[in-house]
């Protein structure tokens, strides 16, 4: 039930993010880039503050739905569509995100004494 609900409220934040950045390989660029900076603060936050019970709610619901591969899958091999190259520039961004974001996360959040 919070996975629904949680991606639910992440498909729509995608979706508003697509009326802002119309163009569909930087929207989904830009949705998967938040969705993982997104997930690594998240996960800071739950290990430091000990909040466990929104895990499924906030990552695989909110952050899965905001962020998604099959978008990036099809425009990457689709005739007419970004290329191979955008996978990779995909691939590549996200992991770059992933380690600032969780660097990030870590100085902002302090352990929970």
């Amino acid at each position: 039930m919070l996975v629904s609900f949680g991606g639910v409220l992440g498909s729509l934040t995608r979706w508003s993010l697509s009326l802002v950045i119309p163009q569909s390989g930087n929207g989904t660029l830009a949705a998967n880039l938040l969705g993982v900076a997104l997930a690594m603060f998240f996960m800071v936050l739950m290990e430091r503050k000990g909040i466990t019970e929104l895990r499924y709610f906030l990552l695989p619901g909110f952050c899965g739905g905001l962020s998604t591969f099959s978008a990036v899958t099809f425009e990457a091999i689709a005739p007419g569509e970004a290329g191979l190259k955008y996978l990779f520039i995909n691939i590549l961004a996200s992991l770059v995100t992933a380690h600032f974001a969780l660097r990030i996360s870590r100085s902002l959040v302090k352990v929970r004494p």
